[in-house]
């Protein structure tokens, strides 16, 4: 599996590159977001600077943004790099709502309601819903449009749970390398990339959490933070 991330050439595909928000000072105190409006630190700005330096070689047609200031303070940068004027905002690319343990330490969160935490705010799948309808208009406007390359600007929650969806529920392939247990929360500003057939919608995850342009290949190691 390479984890070269390069520009779509064809047609008769769409490319979506997935770019996780920038690092915020709750990423590093281990505090739940959600739909907390937290901003990217000193950290994540820079970040925000390498991958929109890393993705200024492709020219994205359209960029899709949470409407969160830590998602729009790392696509700004993205969008600067670009010739697009086709940018817009949208709360439905939202991290999950996390009801009573938004702004609450990881650690009492779980202490106080165990790994079930996640489901006291907002069902998975109307997740899932709201991210499908951003996801398939973009990829309409690109049949549309001619677009060979879009990219969206979400949260680590999404990207996680949609890239599982894709894959388990409209099955989506896995390029050669790798497998599902790869489709975890993915680092800061990392970069996911599915191609889609546009005239059957017939999918591939080609690549899942990529942070080359940070100079290695980082992980998050605690899969219950979001």
């Amino acid at each position: 599996m390479t984890r070269e991330i390069v520009a779509n050439e064809d047609p008769q595909i769409t490319r979506v590159f997935i770019v996780r928000h920038g690092r915020t000072d709750w990423n590093a105190k281990k505090i739940l977001q959600g739909h907390i409006d937290i901003d990217i630190n000193e950290e994540g700005a820079q970040q925000a600077e390498k991958v929109a330096s890393h993705l200024e070689p492709i020219p994205i047609d359209d960029i899709v943004s949470s409407d969160l200031c830590r998602c729009v303070n790392t696509a700004k940068p993205i969008l600067k790099f670009q010739k697009t004027t086709s940018y817009s905002e949208t709360p439905k690319l939202r991290e999950r709502d996390m009801g009573k343990v938004q702004g609450m330490a990881l650690a009492e969160a779980l202490l106080t309601y165990g790994e079930s935490f996640r489901n006291l705010g907002e069902k998975e799948s109307a997740l899932i819903e709201r991210v499908s309808e951003v996801y398939d208009s973009a990829l309409k406007r690109a049949t549309i449009n001619s677009h060979k390359n879009v990219l969206l600007c979400t949260h680590g929650g999404v990207i996680t749970a949609f890239t599982n969806h894709l894959h388990r529920d409209r099955k989506y392939d896995l390029a050669e390398g790798l497998s599902a247990s790869d489709l975890r929360v993915p680092y800061n500003t990392s970069v996911t990339v599915i191609d889609v057939e546009k005239a059957l919608g017939r999918g591939m995850i080609v690549n899942c959490g990529v942070t080359e342009h940070l100079g290695g290949d980082f992980r998050v190691r605690n899969q219950l933070l979001r």
